[in-house]
């Protein structure tokens, strides 16, 4: 097995890219070493991964020799090969290059006797300039109509959005992304606009997550040896708490005064120290912090303790910003063998740490295991389980959540729910991915912040009302042309919630779900 420490341009893979299933299955069997506690790589980087897979071809079955070959026509300009796929537009010389591709695609869905449809467009771009810079660009436009239609997106791993418009029938929204990257040989710094995943889960993590829109941050990573690496990332958020020392008119002459309002500041600090003192094992501890109101300069330093801040800058509970503590482990040193975990606390210092109060704390887990081939090759056998207590992700404030325009920044289950999933993943040859699954949710209420906070008696896991979803699913996917994917799916949810007020009225009951979808690009 080799391993390596790969830098030059930085340009993210999107999370949605299959080229992540394909080296994690390479990692798992030992043919490469990939630390992946934090998502995107970069293309370069994951580049660098199929040349030492293209060392070790001899290892590989033929399904994954070929799926090799079809990345290296993917990630030919990083590879410096000549066998590349087609793009829109593409131009290199000696200093610069780009690459364009389309993005488009149409889909229907059935939920029970609810249907609908939806559609998206859009382009996408990256670049590099010489060895030090790389940027990257985005934009989807997207449209969802039908009686099936989940408008809020609470309870469901579907990203949530911030909402343009209402057409008639449905709604619409924009995606954009987009990054410029510099980088040296032991780290990077950047600004950029695009999904992050932190922390170990196949069906959600704990620390942080695409489930909300994206939001702009400035990262920095740092390896200065290969077994050690860090993180660290300072993000702005919309709270959707409007500033009433902001409000004022515009008048427009003819026209009647318009008020301007604006939203009261709200930003997420981060950080994440990762160690692999054996091969095949990672270590990760890291803290985050939620404040509003002014820009604080501590919280871009990127190595403190963020949480005691207010009290270490005088400033006492005046701003009271909102901290969290996280742990993550990962392990393949058993061959075709991944085990995982990780855990996310909030509302936590480290004096209960060291004093033992693990009950007066509020607190989720995920603990997962991914067995590689099992019984037969490219079949993997995932399992998970999820646990987030009562209140998690919440906040006295409702400007210092852990939430992004409403959506939460980890686990799409958000507070006071459990999940556990089942799931078997077979490749039969290189375009066709099949996968089935079992999977059980429950979720109970907000627990009342005020008795969470000052109560004697802390709100019991699942308390308040209960809603239960069981689901059997399959689900197709065939990827004819690179970027051109044709997806169906097949699903039996049964559902029920004693608030009335929660779930939409289309997906409650037993219900037969189908959808057909074909896009282009990522």
């Amino acid at each position: 097995m080799m391993s390596f420490n790969a830098y030059a341009q930085i340009v993210y893979a999107p999370l949605n890219s299959t080229i992540y299933d394909f080296l994690d299955r390479l990692a798992s069997g030992h043919i490469i070493t990939v630390n992946d506690e934090v998502k995107p790589y970069s293309r370069k980087e994951i580049a660098e991964y199929l040349k030492l897979a293209e060392i070790e071809k001899d290892k590989l079955n033929p399904v994954e020799a070929e799926e090799l070959n079809w990345y290296e026509e993917e990630y030919a300009h990083e590879l410096l090969s000549v066998n590349e796929r087609w793009f829109l537009y593409k131009y290199s010389d000696s200093l610069f290059s780009i690459r364009v591709s389309p993005i488009g695609g149409y889909g229907i869905s059935s939920t029970g006797g609810s249907k609908g449809h939806n559609r998206w467009w859009g382009i996408s771009s990256y670049g590099y300039i010489s060895n030090w810079l790389g940027a990257s660009f985005s934009y989807k436009d997207i449209g969802q109509f039908g009686a099936n239609v989940d408008i809020k997106k609470d309870f469901t791993p579907e990203r949530g959005y911030y909402i343009n418009s209402y057409p008639p029938g449905g709604i619409e929204f924009s995606d954009v992304k987009g990054a410029i990257n510099f980088n040296w040989n032991w780290g990077g710094v950047s600004l950029i606009k695009d999904d992050v995943n932190w922390g170990h889960g196949k069906f959600g993590q704990l620390i942080l997550s695409d489930k909300p829109e994206s939001y702009p941050q400035i990262q920095l990573f740092l390896s200065p040896a290969k077994w050690i690496r860090f993180y660290y990332m300072h993000g702005w958020l919309n709270s959707l708490v409007l500033d009433s020392s902001q409000f004022y008119y515009n008048h427009l002459e003819s026209a009647p005064p318009v008020i301007h309002q604006e939203y009261i500041g709200k930003y997420v600090a981060a950080n994440l120290i990762s160690l692999t003192p054996v091969e095949n094992l990672d270590l990760s501890l890291g803290n985050s912090v939620i404040y509003s109101g002014s820009l604080r300069p501590e919280f871009f330093i990127p190595f403190l303790y963020y949480k005691v801040m207010d009290h270490n800058t005088g400033r006492g509970n005046v701003d009271d910003s909102n901290g969290q503590i996280f742990f993550d482990i990962s392990s393949r040193n058993i061959q075709n063998f991944q085990v995982y975990s990780t855990v996310f606390i909030d509302a936590a210092t480290i004096s209960g740490l060291l004093n033992g109060s693990l009950n007066q704390w509020w607190k989720g887990y995920t603990i997962g295991a991914k067995n590689t081939d099992f019984l037969i090759p490219n079949l993997n056998v995932t399992i998970e389980y999820t646990k987030i207590m009562p209140s998690v992700y919440e906040h006295k404030y409702d400007t210092e959540t852990y939430k992004h325009i409403g959506y939460v920044l980890g686990d799409w289950l958000g507070q006071n729910a459990d999940q556990i999933r089942i799931q078997a993943d077979y490749k039969p040859n290189r375009p066709l991915t099949l996968h089935g699954y079992y999977e059980r949710l429950r979720k109970g209420g907000l627990a009342d912040i005020a008795i969470v906070y000052y109560g004697n008696t802390p709100p019991q896991f699942l308390s308040g009302h209960l809603r239960k979803d069981f689901d059997l699913g399959l689900e197709v996917d065939y990827e004819y042309l690179h970027e051109l994917t044709i997806s169906a799916s097949y699903k039996y949810s049964s559902i029920s919630d004693e608030d009335k007020t929660r779930t939409p009225s289309y997906l409650l009951g037993d219900k037969i779900n189908f959808s057909l979808t074909i896009g282009w690009g990522l």
